[in-house]
């Protein structure tokens, strides 16, 4: 059954020795629920001796010498989201069980539900349990058993010898024959490096697991309650919610994961390896050690800080609208900037700021990044220009003015604040719809035309159906002359590619409409029917349409135009820049 690898946690006189599973613990809780079904079968056909020496696996003996016997009992303890249900599957009788989980169990039959319907652990004890009964009462074997059930009426019964054998058979097979190698860790030891050199080609070990394994290592060798600290601080983390599988850049891991890199991160103001999780860990905790003011006294420090950041992390993940931070959090997600996830974490964690002035730094944020994306700035060593934002506010000061001042100070291409006058530029002239991708620019128009409803209308959410449409469309050679009323021919066209603003041909003309072609000017939302349906059209169709059928205040603005053209694109734009100036402002130095 593969290797079994563990740690040794240190033992009181009166303390049942005991290990920190570091890989093997489903294989170990998949043998313990195996055997109690086992010993719960043999109590229900009354095989005493069977039960007894079974228990004997199950449980440690002697209670009364124990220094926390309601622990040290069990010979295994699984983690923490399943230890109720696990607890309750040991030490509870079947009967006792039925009536305590009854919802889970056939009303007038002693089986388990489907075992896909119920608790996982519950599940395979009751997959467990009736596979014993019909290989112990029956001569079938089927495979398919488990899913097509039986009918109790219908079995037929051995001998009572000829059952006691094959059930002790079963369970032997068990405890005998499955060979498993036991390696014990000692001290210096790397668990990551050892389970990956065994298990090349199976399942990757969390680091998360040999992270919470350490900590509860160096809380035994402290004499800190390692039971009182994960009640209290760890236990959030073995929630299903840490356990979901993410994808950020080529890394594809446990959400968990991610947290503990952020947080390592933005603690230390520094890129870490996610492949090494483990080891970044423990360097981060020597780093920490070295500065008495940073570093932690006590195990318990270290997970409250975890735990404190833990649930800012949550917050940011969940993106609720009702949270300052889950709302930065839901912008932010539109631009895939997860980079400034640790200078995030390390801003809302400051005691010493007000909501509303770390509500401000996370505007500054967004106004940053947004700019950036419309005048076509490059992403590239974001995770390093957040870093040094980290170190320029923990040397100091963390405050609004301080981010301000490190954000407004920098000149290269890879970190400046664009100005109002370089988002001006890049509002009304840059390609935005062929620069940013579709989900960005809806955003930007979801902003603007939110910001476009004052206190008298109604205030709604757009639906996710609406899609980007040019009221000047890109193919507009069929039914939009130039202002005039000419329509250009193909060398027009053509000699349009090298022409100059400032000229005055038919060409120029083309190259000045083309230019504000893919501009916010001439951008809007609608429905995807509405936009099938006008796609081309010209405008005094698009404009009925958007009458008819468009509740948006961007598109009734629109309709109020007797003609569109360039200047009117312009215009347009410049409205829709003052709305953006509002939105996504410059910072007050």
């Amino acid at each position: 059954m593969g290797a079994l690898v563990v740690e040794a946690r240190d033992a009181g006189s009166r303390r049942v020795t005991s290990y920190q599973v570091v890989d093997g613990q489903q294989r170990l809780t998949t043998f313990q629920l195996f055997l109690v079904a086992a010993h719960d079968y043999a109590m229900r056909i009354e095989f005493q001796k069977t039960a007894e020496r079974i228990r004997g696996f199950l449980f440690n003996d002697r209670a009364h010498l124990m220094e926390n016997p309601e622990i040290e009992i069990l010979k295994v303890w699984p983690t923490k989201h399943d230890r109720v249900i696990f607890r309750d599957i040991l030490k509870l009788n079947r009967d006792e069980l039925r009536k305590k989980y009854s919802r889970h169990f056939y009303v007038w039959q002693d089986r388990i539900y489907s075992y896909r319907t119920v608790p996982n652990l519950l599940g395979a004890y009751g997959f467990f349990y009736d596979r014993i009964k019909n290989a112990v009462e029956t001569d079938e074997l089927e495979d398919d058993f488990a899913e097509i059930g039986y009918n109790e009426q219908n079995l037929s019964p051995t001998n009572s010898e000829v059952m006691e054998t094959r059930l002790d058979a079963i369970w032997e097979g068990l405890i005998e024959e499955f060979k498993v190698v036991e390696i014990k860790l000692e001290e210096g030891d790397d668990a990551q490096v050892i389970f990956e050199t065994l298990n090349e080609r199976g399942e990757p070990l969390l680091a998360a697991d040999l992270v919470r394994n350490n900590i509860f290592h160096r809380a035994d060798a402290q004499d800190e309650s390692a039971e009182k600290l994960f009640e209290e601080h760890w236990a959030p983390f073995e929630d299903p919610f840490w356990s979901e599988m993410e994808k950020q850049g080529r890394y594809r891991k446990p959400r968990i994961e991610f947290f503990l890199a952020n947080f390592i991160s933005g603690k230390i103001a520094s890129e870490i390896t996610l492949s090494k999780l483990f080891s970044e860990y423990k360097a981060f905790l020597k780093q920490m050690g070295k500065t008495p003011s940073t570093g932690y006294s006590r195990v318990e420090d270290e997970l409250i800080d975890l735990a404190r950041y833990g649930s800012i992390y949550k917050t940011l993940i969940e993106r609720s609208e009702a949270d300052p931070l889950g709302r930065l959090a839901s912008r932010l997600n539109v631009w895939d900037v997860t980079t400034v996830f640790p200078l995030v974490l390390r801003l809302w964690a400051q005691v010493d700021l007000d909501d509303e002035e770390k509500e401000d730094c996370l505007e500054i944020l967004l106004s940053f990044i947004v700019r950036r994306a419309v005048c076509n700035l490059t992403t590239k060593n974001y995770n390093k220009f957040f870093h040094s934002a980290v170190r320029h506010l923990d040397d100091n000061g963390w405050s609004r003015r301080e981010l301000t001042n490190f954000l407004t100070i920098q000149d290269a291409d890879t970190a400046r604040f664009p100005t109002n006058e370089e988002f001006h530029r890049s509002w009304l002239f840059q390609p935005v719809y062929e620069n940013l991708q579709p989900s960005r620019v809806r955003f930007v128009l979801d902003c603007l035309e939110g910001s476009k409803r004052g206190k008298y209308q109604e205030i709604i959410n757009l639906g996710g159906d609406l899609s980007i449409e040019h009221v000047l469309p890109i193919e507009w050679r069929e039914h939009w002359p130039l202002e005039d009323g000419l329509r250009p021919a193909d060398e027009d066209f053509a000699q349009a590619l090298y022409s100059s603003e400032n000229e005055d041909t038919i060409a120029a003309r083309i190259f000045r409409r083309n230019r504000v072609l893919h501009t916010f000017g001439n951008l809007t939302l609608v429905t995807r029917p509405l936009n099938s349906s006008v796609r081309n059209s010209g405008f005094v169709a698009k404009r009925a349409a958007l009458v008819e059928h468009s509740l948006l205040r961007l598109n009734q603005e629109i309709s109020q135009k007797e003609e569109w053209g360039e200047q009117q694109i312009e215009e347009r734009g410049k409205d829709l820049l003052s709305l953006a100036l509002e939105l996504w402002p410059y910072p007050d130095r």
